[in-house]
């Protein structure tokens, strides 16, 4: 199946969807509008392989000068538009965020979110994962002792004091602090609370945006240097 061609084709119909909407004159529709969408309805079905003759705007109300009227056509968009969206994961944001997953450049947040990220549901153990490979990763690089975790890996390792701090992302005091901050930020507003509960308030959107600003701060890391071996207080 011609994946390509059929999300051109979808947002087509996306596109006579924007003008039903912004038509000045409801409740009819010049009778291009038909043809146009009885056409594309006709190649998504070569595509796909099945019949969708159901779709097809037919015995429509018409008015003079050859109108169509545009609550057929919204019936029968809807229609299509929601059969190509559950039937074949096809969406506007879904299509733009497409970009988005091919320009994440780390292979282990990509191999330990790309099966999750089509998944259904359940968008939170995105969000999980990132944010596991984002503190392994800063563990990794400062040579650090598995013992330190969460923010108190982050205080260490990235410590606002560059006389201080183990990884040195910045020879701006300004830019190292900040990419702390936010590195903290991350851990204590998405890990911890993935970590320890269930969520269903993200989205696949939301989730996918979240690991592309990861990738970008697993980037920093990894052009990060060494600023002083990490010192591993051992428990009491």
């Amino acid at each position: 199946m011609d994946t390509l061609k059929l999300k051109k084709l979808y947002g087509r119909l996306k596109g006579i969807k924007a003008v039903v909407n912004s038509h000045s004159s409801p409740p009819f529709l010049p009778h291009e509008i038909m043809e146009d969408f009885n056409l594309i309805v006709m190649d998504i079905s070569k595509i796909i392989g099945e019949d969708l003759e159901s779709f097809l705007l037919k015995n429509v109300r018409m008015a003079a000068g050859k109108s169509v009227s545009s609550l057929d056509v919204s019936i029968k968009l809807l229609q299509i538009l929601s059969y190509l969206e559950y039937g074949f994961n096809l969406s506007e944001s879904i299509i733009e965020i497409g970009s988005i997953y091919k320009s994440i450049a780390d292979e282990e947040l990509k191999s330990r979110c790309s099966d999750i990220l089509t998944a259904p549901g359940n968008f939170d153990r995105v969000i999980n994962q990132a944010t596991l490979v984002l503190e392994d990763r800063i563990r990794t690089k400062s040579q650090s002792d598995r013992t330190l975790v969460g923010v108190g890996l982050i205080n260490k390792v990235l410590n606002s004091d560059l006389s201080n701090t183990i990884l040195k992302v910045s020879d701006s005091a300004d830019e190292h602090e900040g990419i702390g901050h936010i590195c903290r930020g991350i851990i204590m507003s998405f890990r911890n609370p993935t970590h320890h509960y269930i969520s269903d308030k993200f989205s696949r959107e939301d989730a996918l945006k979240f690991v592309a600003f990861v990738d970008n701060l697993l980037q920093i890391i990894n052009n990060s240097v060494l600023a002083s071996s990490p010192k591993i207080e051992k428990p009491g």
